[in-house]
């Protein structure tokens, strides 16, 4: 599976992270992160795939019934970047992220929140 990741473009790697996002499943938004991967968000930085992995172990709970939006990805190279926003009875939260994407896995990304975190 290791070989088949190096393969994957930008476009497929930031794809299939939505894709997790959308089903909620914590163990598959971790996957198209690098060992050595960064993650910052809100001003916490998760480093390594350990650290990653326990962030988004939180994001199904913290999500409870709202539902998240993707509006748009841009890719430039190694560059993937989407706008988000989730919604309940009211828009909760919304931003965008950078994704940097090297030998199919994602190795930095940064959070940027236009509103308050959920």
């Amino acid at each position: 599976m290791e070989n088949e990741t190096v393969h994957r473009t930008t476009s497929e790697v930031a794809e299939n992270h939505i894709s997790a996002v959308l089903r909620g499943d914590p163990k598959q938004m971790a996957y198209d992160y690098a060992a050595h991967a960064v993650l910052e968000r809100g001003g916490t930085i998760y480093k390594g795939i350990t650290e990653i992995q326990e962030y988004f172990n939180t994001v199904p709970e913290r999500l409870g019934s709202a539902e998240i939006f993707f509006d748009k990805l841009i890719i430039e190279n190694e560059k993937a970047t989407f706008f988000w926003r989730m919604v309940g009875d009211t828009l909760i939260a919304a931003g965008k992220d950078i994704l940097t994407i090297e030998n199919g896995k994602i190795t930095h990304q940064v959070v940027h929140l236009d509103s308050q975190d959920f």
